[in-house]
């Protein structure tokens, strides 16, 4: 089926069950969720594919494996609620369990829907990074001003406290001191484009717009593998 949007009430639904927390309430509504809230998403994803197999053609399409899963993994955390409220899905290629792989992202929440391009997880990714930062490699230069000339995502990624390499070029401090690295665009307030599917063209044009970015990051991990390092996600 075409794209059409996120229904209200598949939004709505998420919320509800995870508010509920209860398996017999999912259990009641496993069929409403996947058809309000899990099947857009696999409608979506064929509809961006083909553009998104033209920035990356080892691009894994197979919803399955591409969107987050209702039941949330509680084995590793203090927060035991069964379900999400939350779902999102990505683009990226093929990965080993627990391999960070840079990615394209769309994610919908009770509080804001939003996208991105995000990488350098990885042990050494960063590492490998900066120096192509440092050495104003071509890569660097394109995803520097791929990312300027997208002024609708910003550049995030938790911060050192302390710059790394003060002596620096200023412009690109805000890229050398993360601990990992990406775009995001978030909107907070207007989520008719996400209910009408009004966002896809402006959201894959963007992406489109990122791939510098894109290839920045799988350079990085690429040269990081050649180290050797582990990757770590």
């Amino acid at each position: 089926m075409a794209f059409t949007g996120f229904p209200a009430a598949g939004i709505d639904l998420l919320q509800l069950n995870r508010l509920q927390n209860s398996r017999e309430f999912y259990e009641s509504h496993k069929e409403e969720i996947k058809r309000l809230a899990i099947q857009p998403f696999h409608e979506l994803i064929a509809e961006m594919t083909p553009a998104m197999l033209e920035i990356d053609p080892l691009f894994v399409v197979t919803p399955s494996r591409m969107v987050s899963r209702v039941r949330r993994d509680t084995r590793y955390t203090k927060d035991k609620t069964l379900y999400r409220a939350n779902m999102w899905m990505f683009f990226r290629r093929p990965r080993r369990e627990h391999e960070s792989v840079p990615c394209y992202y769309f994610e919908i929440r009770p509080e804001f829907w939003g996208f991105g391009c995000w990488g350098a997880w990885g042990k050494g990714e960063m590492e490998a990074l900066r120096e192509m930062i440092l050495k104003e490699d071509k890569l660097f230069l394109e995803a520097y001003e791929a990312v300027r000339a997208c002024p609708q995502v910003r550049l995030d990624g938790e911060l050192y406290k302390r710059p790394k390499f003060p002596d620096a070029k200023p412009a690109y401090q805000t890229w050398l001191n993360r601990k990992e690295i990406g775009v995001d665009f978030r909107e907070t307030n207007d989520f008719s484009p996400v209910l009408d599917g009004s966002f896809v063209g402006p959201m894959v044009d963007t992406m489109r717009r990122l791939a510098p970015l894109y290839r920045f990051l799988l350079a990085a991990k690429e040269r990081a593998g050649a180290a050797p390092r582990e990757a770590l996600e």
